[in-house]
């Protein structure tokens, strides 16, 4: 058995590493500057999701799978609408 903040942390790195990096090379950054505000949105990111209570529920690891994989479909399409 897994916890839902399990999912909501795979979901979560998924999306800030999807939707970050192409705003922060819009802004024109450096890499070393882009990769500490990552690191600090997902520092940030992560501590949230570990807050919220609803979160530490178990969950059988076939549908925490499926509820991955599925957001991780949901973002690539969600991604190629926004930056096309």
């Amino acid at each position: 058995m897994k916890k839902w903040e399990n999912v909501a942390n795979g979901s979560s790195i998924f999306i800030v590493l999807t939707f970050l990096p192409p705003y922060l090379d819009i802004i024109g950054i450096s890499f070393w500057l882009k990769s500490v505000c990552i690191f600090a949105v997902l520092f940030g990111v992560l501590s949230i999701v570990s807050k919220i209570k609803f979160l530490q529920k178990q969950v059988t690891n076939k549908v925490s799978w499926v509820t991955l994989i599925s957001a991780f479909i949901f973002v690539t399409f969600l991604s190629e609408f926004i930056f096309k």
